[in-house]
């Protein structure tokens, strides 16, 4: 039997992975109960509990960001929240461990992760993070899914743009050491 390390895909979750999801889905969760928030209507809000999912789902890669995703949707409308942020972290969690691993060994790696980052995160939240959410929306409120999708995108165009500037420079300027995601 060969004796390997886990890979991205492996699943384990070593007590230091669990140790940065619980710091970041905890933040998470935590500004969902400050006052920075805009109200989007249809139970949806912009807040800055993103960019902890983002950063925290990186760091403790896609298991942790399970764990990530779900402290983040207990608190506010866990019938969207948990499914789309669990499902987004984890993906997010895997998708930064490639990057890290293509961007480590070569010159301005920290620059290219941060424009692969900043190319990316409108996926994270486009592709993965509010078609779940609002799929489930449509769904339970008996709305038109496409409606509500193009509705939402539009107006949390700002968290979008907050969390893309924040993480990027977390990315770009956090040293190497970091930056790397947990093993």
């Amino acid at each position: 039997m060969e004796d390997r390390k886990p890979g991205i895909f492996t699943p384990r979750l070593s007590a230091r992975q669990l140790a940065v999801a619980l710091v970041f889905g905890i933040a998470a969760a935590a500004t969902l109960f400050t006052s920075i928030s805009i109200p989007l209507g249809q139970g949806m809000i912009a807040e800055p509990s993103e960019i902890f999912v983002t950063l925290g789902s990186a760091f403790a890669g896609p298991y942790g960001g399970l764990i990530v995703g779900f402290l983040q949707g207990v608190v506010y409308a866990p019938e969207r929240n948990i499914p789309s942020h669990m499902l987004a972290g984890f993906l997010w969690g895997a998708w930064y461990a490639v990057m890290w691993r293509w961007t480590v060994k070569t010159s301005g790696g920290r620059w290219t992760r941060a424009a692969l980052w900043m190319a990316s995160l409108p996926v994270y939240y486009y592709v993965f993070l509010l078609p779940l959410h609002q799929g489930i929306a449509s769904l339970t409120l008996g709305v038109p899914f496409l409606p509500l999708y193009v509705s939402t995108a539009v107006q949390i165009l700002p968290e979008v743009a907050a969390t893309l500037v924040i993480t990027s420079l977390v990315i770009a300027l956090l040293p190497e050491k970091y930056a790397k995601p947990v093993e």
